[in-house]
């Protein structure tokens, strides 16, 4: 089942395999078995692209922040 981060353009968490363009956080809103506990821990946006020099992450890792993603970058302002 995919991971609950993929935001539409209403703020809301879905389930989605896809990714979009852009990936986002606003902290660690995630628990050990990759639940979204929380809507956010920082109010501020933090957007940017889901490349960098080919770097592999896990997604949802422990005691780091929750990877969110957008279709688009119109999406990822309107949230």
């Amino acid at each position: 089942m995919p991971l609950q981060n993929r935001m539409n353009p209403m703020g809301q968490l879905h389930s989605v395999k896809a990714k979009g363009l852009l990936m986002g956080n606003r902290g660690q809103l995630h628990n050990a078995e990759k639940q979204i506990v929380r809507s956010w821990k920082l109010q501020r946006w933090i957007t940017c692209a889901l490349e960098y020099h080919g770097i592999k992450r896990e997604l949802m890792a422990p005691n780091s922040y929750t990877e969110l993603f957008f279709l688009d970058e119109p999406t990822s302002y309107a949230t």
